[in-house]
């Protein structure tokens, strides 16, 4: 029979695994390659539905893959889709000084990503000297300075806390924004995230420990 002391240190240590599985981080990845790998169940909206000559109110009801979300703007409340080609469009606010918001989304979200940069005044993309991103999750605010971002700039953010908002604009203030560029931003990800491997270890572990205590006080 095991010892009363022996089954606390027992249950505690599985707890303390499982409970350290869940400590809460916000991670930046600066590849779409790997960021995909830290996701599951990715959904794209790659906004080449809207009709580049056409300017859009704000807010805007989206959908990327099955994820459902809010896209705003929040000085003129409008939108002006843009492209270089006429076939892969982006987002873009109507004013340069406006930030475009992402939010509304399922709590089960937990990883953002996609490629921001600048446009200019007609809607083609341009050097953008700082472009700001702040992501926040149901813990943090996190900030990201992009310097000179290209429209094959990526970046991903990833959660184990539901993501509430992304916010981009360009700087170096927000509000204040670049003269002559737009924040602009193409093929939206939402994602819920993978645990990472070190987590399932301490999962297991903690579940491991507590099938024993379980065994061992059915056979006394």
């Amino acid at each position: 029979m095991l010892k009363k002391p022996l089954l606390q240190a027992l249950a505690f240590a599985a707890l303390w695994a499982v409970g350290s599985a869940a400590h809460a981080y916000l991670t930046v990845y600066t590849t779409q390659a790997s960021f995909l790998a830290a996701v599951n169940a990715p959904g794209v909206d790659s906004f080449d539905d809207l009709d580049y000559t056409v300017p859009l109110a704000s807010p805007q009801a989206r959908m990327a893959g099955a994820y459902n979300y809010t896209l705003s703007a929040d000085v003129t409340a409008g939108f002006f889709p843009a492209s270089d080609d006429g076939v892969d469009v982006w987002v873009s606010p109507t004013n340069s000084t406006d930030t475009v918001t992402f939010d509304g989304f399922a709590p089960s979200l937990r990883a953002i990503g996609g490629f921001f940069f600048g446009s200019d005044l007609a809607g083609f993309s341009t050097a953008a000297p700082v472009l700001l991103l702040n992501v926040t999750d149901a813990n943090s605010t996190l900030a990201q300075t992009l310097l000179n971002p290209g429209t094959t700039t990526f970046v991903g953010f990833v959660s184990d806390r539901a993501l509430t908002s992304l916010s981009v604009a360009t700087g170096p203030v927000a509000g204040a924004g670049t003269p002559g560029v737009w924040p602009t931003i193409n093929d939206l990800t939402l994602a819920v995230a993978v645990p990472e491997p070190g987590s399932y270890a301490l999962m297991w572990a903690g579940l491991g420990v507590l099938g024993v205590v379980m065994r061992k006080r059915k056979n006394v």
